[in-house]
């Protein structure tokens, strides 16, 4: 299901200058969700969610 749900985030497009961006857009919006339902609120929330459990994620 994870990757049904990174397929559709990828299809979301992103407004940003190419090159100066660190993170996709996609990456960010999945972590935001997984954050939002694992209780997180807010940006401190989704960093120390990705810092703790972000290495499960890669490759979705």
């Amino acid at each position: 299901m994870e990757k049904a749900i990174a397929l559709y985030f990828s299809e979301v497009e992103a407004s940003c200058v190419e090159g100066r961006c660190m993170h996709l857009l996609s990456d960010i919006l999945m972590i935001a969700l997984l954050t939002y339902l694992t209780g997180g609120t807010d940006y401190q929330d989704m960093y120390l969610f990705t810092k703790e459990r972000g290495e499960e994620f890669n490759g979705l």
